[in-house]
């Protein structure tokens, strides 16, 4: 059995950009995995006032979101980024 690591629980508030891009703040009701091909284990979460009725949205989003809520404060600011070293050229 895999071992789901995320840094979300039960009663999280979280917030993001949801794909109308309006920025939501929510909290997490439900917690939810999912395999999806090529992104080896997501975790999902449900939020919202209905509970037969929860809205998903992965940790993977949550994260991007976050950047671009930053960068909207901090404009020109970077957070967190690594820039690839280019090998040198010879001629």
């Amino acid at each position: 059995m895999a071992t789901i690591k995320t840094r979300y629980t039960l009663g999280d508030t979280i917030q993001f950009i949801d794909s109308d891009g309006n920025k939501r703040k929510e909290i997490v009701r439900m917690i939810e995995t999912q395999i999806v091909e090529g992104y080896d284990l997501w975790v999902i979460y449900g939020y919202g006032e209905d509970l037969y009725k929860l809205n998903h949205v992965s940790e993977h989003k949550i994260l991007i979101s976050q950047r671009q809520i930053n960068e909207q404060q901090h404009p020109g600011r970077v957070l967190n980024t690594s820039i690839a070293k280019q090998p040198a050229t010879t001629r």
